[in-house]
């Protein structure tokens, strides 16, 4: 399952939305292992050799009570450190948020998606951390990279432990049915005309059959056929957004063809995802726009539906200089930071670090070596169902990850499901190919992004849906820029680029 960041949130700064992350299924019970005598680090959790004092800890709504998870149990007899878990409500995190740092709750450690941890950092919710995690926090910089590190900082100064997502990846794709293109001879389509000529067979051979199917705006497969690989890219020494490139226009006048010809979905328009997805789960489609978390939660309708049915996937299609990529998923999605009103802050990073000393960040997050998972050559895979049972929540509980060595193990949380695996395997097969980096990947949030981001990207959709149906000519694109750069996209464009000529 993906779990969706916290929505913007307008208290203090403005910030970027987080977006969303891999996370687990909830766990099953499991003995505490200080019963088992499995923990790998029993010294650890008394070599303080007095009594700890409990932490507590608020955190992202997640579906269990990580209060009673097994992972909970064996950080505690792992590290000698009782902690007791809040969860923020699924809806309107920020307002319980912003709420409870208010009103002096004490808490010990914040897990902050990033527009949470600079809004409260700009308030001055949250305490420096930086000389504490030179006394206590070895561990964790052995485990965190220097670049990473910066994720963290404010003003120069070190607020926070940051987590990035677990290893760079290419998560979107166009998932298509292999068996219609088998059944029909089609090779899976590798450029811009070949993609169009199998729609257009698939319409006159399968006229029961939409296309594809989708809603919005965003067909990354096909923005790659004209480099509009990522979100922001540099042009002439400036960061110019995707609604900007030249390409653009092109890239809406061949959607607007593919409309008028009956070739996509005649409901993209007004589809939510929801009803695009059933319409490809039931077999009515043959293409959808999506990511190898959609294909795997999709599968097994998909199969019950249509038992004959094969999924496949289409790579991004080459432009006509043979060209093709995708932006690559690579980004902060935590910060664990400790607010003012805590009493406990080096006990809290002393918890951290002890949490990332190797061996205890391999046991509270993969479980014991031929038990919950086996390791060989560097491949780890998980033994089911029992790796669910003690450590399908292990995700929540991460305040960083050693990022070297987690890359890899993280696969074993994706070879847990057959599917999901397939489709990560699959659509990063050849990630060194395709993969391409945002430049504003892991830029901090900047009050007029905040502000107008929001506001634009509707005028972007609203005018693409408006070519698609209510007649607005496309020629008519450069009078849209125009009014999206007076709405307030020429002082985003500004802002980001004054923070990306710091970087360069």
């Amino acid at each position: 399952m993906l779990f969706k960041r916290s929505k913007w949130i307008k208290a203090g700064i403005a910030g970027i939305a987080a977006i969303a992350v891999l996370a687990g299924c909830s766990g099953g019970k499991e003995p505490q292992a200080g019963e088992s005598g499995k923990s790998p680090s029993e010294s650890s959790a008394v070599e303080a050799g007095g009594a700890k004092p409990e932490l507590k800890v608020l955190a992202f709504n997640v579906g269990f009570d990580p209060n009673n998870d097994p992972v909970a149990k064996d950080i505690e007899s792992t590290t000698g450190y009782k902690i007791s878990y809040t969860l923020l409500p699924k809806d309107n995190p920020e307002e319980k948020l912003n709420i409870e740092i208010a009103s002096g709750v004490k808490y010990d450690i914040l897990t902050l998606n990033p527009t949470q941890f600079y809004t409260l950092v700009a308030q001055g919710a949250l305490q420096p951390i930086g000389d504490l995690v030179d006394q206590f926090g070895a561990n964790l910089k052995e485990g965190i990279s220097e670049s990473s590190w910066e994720l963290g900082r404010y003003n120069g100064e070190l607020y926070g432990i940051p987590q990035k997502n677990e290893r760079p990846n290419i998560e979107q794709t166009m998932i298509v049915r292999q068996d219609v293109l088998d059944e029909l001879g089609l090779k899976t389509p590798g450029t811009l005309d070949e993609f169009y000529e199998t729609l257009k067979t698939i319409k006159a051979k399968k006229p029961d059959l939409i296309p594809l199917t989708g809603n919005g705006t965003n067909v990354p497969m096909v923005w790659s056929a004209y480099g509009l690989y990522t979100g922001w890219s540099e042009m002439d020494g400036q960061l110019v957004p995707r609604i900007k490139q030249p390409a653009m226009k092109e890239y809406f006048a061949f959607m607007k063809k593919l409309f008028d010809e009956g070739l996509v979905d005649k409901d993209w328009p007004v589809n939510k995802s929801a009803q695009a997805q059933e319409k490809f789960i039931s077999g009515q489609a043959v293409m959808i726009s999506g990511d190898w978390n959609l294909a795997s939660s999709m599968s097994d309708a998909f199969k019950t539906n249509v038992p004959e049915g094969k999924m496949g996937y289409i790579s991004p299609l080459q432009g006509t200089d043979g060209s093709a990529g995708v932006e690559m998923a690579d980004k902060l999605i935590y910060v664990h930071a400790i607010p003012k009103s805590s009493k406990h802050a080096e006990d809290a990073i002393k918890l951290m670090n002890m949490k990332m000393e190797k061996s205890n960040f391999t046991y509270l997050t993969l479980g014991e070596k031929g038990v919950t998972f086996n390791e060989e050559n560097g491949v780890y895979s998980p033994i089911m169902p029992i790796f669910t049972e003690r450590r399908g929540s292990a995700y929540f509980f991460l305040n960083g990850i050693r990022e070297v060595e987690y890359a890899d193990m993280w696969l074993a949380r994706l070879r847990r499901t057959p599917a999901l695996f397939e489709a990560f395997n699959a659509i990063n097969n050849d990630f060194d190919k395709y993969a391409k980096v945002n430049p504003v990947a892991f830029m901090p949030p900047i009050e007029a992004v905040g502000k107008n981001l929001p506001s634009l990207s509707q005028m972007e959709n609203d005018f693409f849906l408006q070519v698609l149906l209510s007649g607005e000519k496309i020629e008519n694109f450069d009078k849209f820029l125009d009014k999206w750069d007076s709405s307030g996209g020429s002082d985003m464009m500004k802002a980001i680029n004054d923070w990306y000529a710091t970087k360069k």
